[in-house]
């Protein structure tokens, strides 16, 4: 029953009814998504320390950094799950990235470390694992360069895959690139193109691209290094980029153009290795 107002004595004085009874604060309720966040969090933060499964946890712990997000700007739901659940899942996910970089880079050491170093076929030369450990006498390295004409094995994981033999570079090619394209830039201030002809025999198991399978840089006196992304040219005829895939025993020649510095490119090298192997050095000429 409704309580009825108190009647003023004075008429002339207005009466006053009860103020309405306070209401009690809604309850905040669960927070379902900041929970799914801190789930998702835990589980991406204990994956980022397994090699390689840190590629995926860094993605799901993103998932959880989105859903957290969402969940603190819930109204009436609890925040502490929510705020728990974004910043675990936002470490996890730096966890991942930088422990994914770590591993791979980890990885990709011990694969170079154990493949075998690339040796000389056809000079008359031991392989470099008889010859002296004094990189001064060693044929192959920067000190000690190999002639042009020598041919070499490269291998990737352990497997002999091309060999490859150098022809006698052009280093000043300036003339001999602008007539293969009449749009390649010219070289820049202190630059001229270098032209060296290369040719491959494939001997692995199966078939091999050359393009993709041998790389080739030129690394000047001043030890500064050149590739042929340095400038986007049109090589001479024939282009090394040119040569299709090539089955075992299969042979071709192409040129590679690298943009090198004038000063001194008599005395730089040329630096060829296969896509994970160490790098063997030529004469400039």
């Amino acid at each position: 029953m409704t309580p009825t107002p108190p009647v003023s004595e004075n008429p002339e004085q207005p009466t006053t009814p009860y103020a309405p009874a306070p209401q009690p604060a809604e309850p905040k309720s669960s927070n379902g998504l900041g929970i799914a966040a801190l789930i998702v969090g835990i589980v991406a933060f204990v994956g980022s320390f397994i090699p390689f499964l840190n590629f995926v946890t860094g993605f799901v712990a993103f998932v959880g950094l989105v859903l957290g997000i969402i969940a603190l700007f819930l109204k009436n739901k609890s925040k502490g799950v929510a705020i728990a659940g974004t910043a675990v899942s936002f470490v996890a996910m730096i966890l991942s990235i930088v422990l994914a970089t770590a591993y791979t880079a980890g990885f990709i050491a011990a694969v170079d470390n154990s493949l075998p170093k690339t040796e000389i076929v056809d000079n008359g030369q031991a392989p470099a694992d008889e010859q002296s450990d004094d990189s001064a006498d060693e044929v192959g390295t920067r000190e000690n360069p190999a002639p042009i004409g020598t041919t070499i094995e490269l291998a990737n994981f352990g497997e002999a895959e091309f060999e490859v033999t150098l022809g006698a570079p052009i280093l000043n090619a300036n003339d001999a690139v602008k007539a293969a394209n009449q749009f390649n830039d010219a070289p820049k201030d202190g630059f001229q193109y270098a032209v060296v002809p290369l040719t491959v025999t494939y001997v692995g198991d199966e078939t091999g691209l050359p393009s993709l399978g041998v790389r080739v840089e030129f690394v000047s006196a001043a030890g500064t290094t050149h590739t042929q992304i340095d400038s986007w040219v049109v090589d001479p005829e024939p282009a090394f980029n040119g040569i299709n895939e090539l089955f075992p025993g299969g042979t071709a020649s192409g040129n590679i153009t690298i943009l090198i510095p004038t000063a001194d490119a008599e005395s730089g090298t040329w630096a060829v290795s296969s896509l994970f192997g160490d790098k063997f050095f030529f004469a400039a000429q």
